[in-house]
């Protein structure tokens, strides 16, 4: 159910280096200026938010199609996310803080609590901060859109959409835990070694990875043993000693979790440890772990009267962004869009996409 907190899939749509007024200029929208650092901003969270996470100097490199491909979406979302700002100046949309206010409690009873909404957000790594411009950029949107044609969702289509779905709305068993990390993975630190020196032998690399392996591990049966002899500072140690440093911010928190979401040794350690017990040393392929469980949710099915706000908000939300979708498409078509810096012009495979050029060819394609 909390996945659906992702139906803030309008905040994107004008969040975007919204906030970024420097650098240099690349393009205009209706002669307003969209600038290098907006670029930037937005294709670091688009190819941090893909499966190239993990490469994106590979994906940075213009010579990488990559590239290509990326930069195209990219300059579309920030030209999308400019006439949308525009538009919504133009009308004069606003949100009040009872707007927003309304609007979290509508979240929070979908999670329960404010307590577990926050625990979300923090695993998440969105800030508070972050959290208040996301659902604001939404409210706008949504409030645009119905500015443009009020959309209305009939208790039919919500009770039909439970009975087609009821397999999403269902949930497997969970934990809600804490961990402290201390980091010891022995290929990693073997590589960090063979960078710094090239000419390191195999035999003297060996040695060198397993004596600092074998300090790590002492270190963290030091805080271990801290953490038994203290079981209720067990955040405050987290905050001090973990290698994890997102969710040592959090005194280790890592919020509920299924068996999928972490690393098997991991889960096997977490669910089938007691509530408010601490683990002995945990080993995955990222350091030692020490884990304490500190609430458990049984798998089940979330009941209609739970989740029929939540439908449909959903259903509406999905009325909203064809009415946005629609709008989108007039506002460029009507927009002076000038490319300052032609590197930024839509490349040929881009054109194809918009002319619909590759189902044509696909067409031809099937008749041969």
């Amino acid at each position: 159910m909390k996945k659906l907190l992702l139906s803030l899939m309008f905040a994107g749509l004008i969040a975007a280096g919204c906030s970024l007024n420097g650098g240099n200029v690349i393009l205009k929208v209706n002669g307003e200026p969209v600038t290098q650092a907006q670029f930037d901003e937005t294709f670091d969270e688009w190819v941090g938010d893909s499966i190239f996470a993990n490469n994106k100097d590979a994906v940075k490199n213009k010579d990488n199609m990559l590239y290509g491909i990326f930069k195209d979406k990219v300059v579309n979302e920030l030209i999308y996310n400019t006439l949308l700002n525009q538009e919504i100046k133009k009308r004069n949309i606003i949100v009040t803080n009872e707007d927003y206010e309304k609007e979290i409690e509508r979240l929070v009873g979908i999670f329960g609590s404010k307590s577990e909404l926050n625990s979300f957000l923090r695993a998440k790594g969105i800030s508070s901060a972050k959290f208040k411009e996301m659902t604001t950029n939404e409210l706008k949107v949504r409030k645009l859109a119905d500015s443009i044609s009020k959309t209305n969702v009939t208790e039919d289509e919500v009770a039909n959409y439970y009975k087609k779905r009821k397999a999403n709305f269902s949930y497997p068993e969970k934990v809600r835990a804490s961990h402290i990390l201390i980091l010891a993975d022995a290929d990693e630190y073997a590589a960090e070694l063979k960078k710094k020196n090239p000419e390191i032998t195999e035999e003297e690399l060996k040695k060198r990875v397993d004596e600092e392996m074998a300090v790590r591990k002492e270190k963290a049966e030091a805080v271990l043993k801290e953490v038994k002899n203290n079981p209720r500072d067990f955040a405050k140690i987290a905050k001090a000693k973990s290698d994890d440093r997102t969710s040592a911010k959090q005194g280790g928190e890592l919020g509920f979790f299924s068996r999928r979401e972490m690393v098997k040794e991991f889960s096997d350690a977490a669910f089938a440890l007691p509530v408010n017990k601490i683990s002995d040393l945990v080993k995955s392929k990222y350091g030692y772990h020490i884990i304490i469980v500190t609430d458990r949710m049984e798998a089940g099915t979330f009941p209609f009267s739970k989740v029929k706000g939540e439908i449909e908000q959903t259903l509406k939300t999905r009325k909203q962004m064809q009415i946005i979708n629609g709008l989108l498409d007039a506002l460029k078509n009507g927009a002076t869009i000038e490319f300052v810096n032609k590197e930024y012009e839509p490349s040929e495979l881009q054109k194809m996409i918009d002319n619909n050029e590759f189902d044509e060819k696909e067409d031809t394609k099937a008749q041969k």
